[in-house]
């Protein structure tokens, strides 16, 4: 599987592989990224790229 965002390739247990999952579990402002918004039911993201969007969110929200 290749991650939706940084294209590397990952195994099953390194990958989100539903974006419901993803926007059920964090916050609106998450939610609403334009990399996340962009994803489809079937994009997989990693952990590491989940985490860099967490980080610019707060980042911006702190702005």
């Amino acid at each position: 599987m290749n991650c939706f965002v940084c294209a590397k390739k990952k195994e099953d247990y390194e990958v989100w592989t539903n974006k419901i999952v993803i926007g059920e579990t964090y916050n609106s402002e998450f939610q609403n990224n334009d990399t996340i918004r962009n994803l489809s039911d079937k994009s997989v993201m990693c952990h590491e790229c989940i985490r860099t969007i967490e980080k610019e969110v707060e980042d911006k929200r702190k702005t």
